[in-house]
């Protein structure tokens, strides 16, 4: 083996390592944790901009999943677990709340959360512009 293959494998070795772990598809759909009303203004916004329906009241549930690899029913017994009445709202592909593996959101309105989907957060960032020059050299 020549020097050169050696390092070509050798490379490809330490890339293949540390991307093994997120190369994989995601096994089961999951839900995304509520905001709350005093996360506004604190975090960056999200796409569905409140925690209930401003009509009726009830509490959004939203799950991500990806249609390629996981069935309605996975979908539907998760959102049957932590969703008591669950009635549509949306289904879109959103990159912004879901991971790339599991593109799309799907909403739902119930009419209760259950106790662990209720007080789940999602993975908050600071909003904290930067408005000074940045140089890129």
């Amino acid at each position: 083996m020549t020097r050169s293959s050696l390092l070509a494998v050798l490379a490809g070795f330490v890339l293949a390592v540390p991307l093994s772990g997120c190369s994989g598809p995601a096994s089961e759909p999951y839900y995304i944790g509520r905001w709350k009303i005093e996360d506004y203004g604190k975090y960056e916004a999200p796409l569905v901009t409140q925690p209930n329906d401003p009509v009726t009241g009830r509490p959004y549930f939203s799950v991500c999943y990806n249609s390629t690899l996981h069935t309605a029913e996975q979908v539907r017994a998760l959102v049957r677990k932590h969703c008591s009445d669950p009635q549509l709202q949306r289904n879109i592909t959103d990159l912004y709340s879901c991971s790339l593996l599991s593109p799309v959101r799907v909403t739902y309105s119930c009419s209760a959360l259950s106790r662990t989907a209720e007080e789940a957060r999602p993975n908050l960032l600071r909003s904290e512009s930067y408005t000074g020059t940045i140089d890129l050299y």
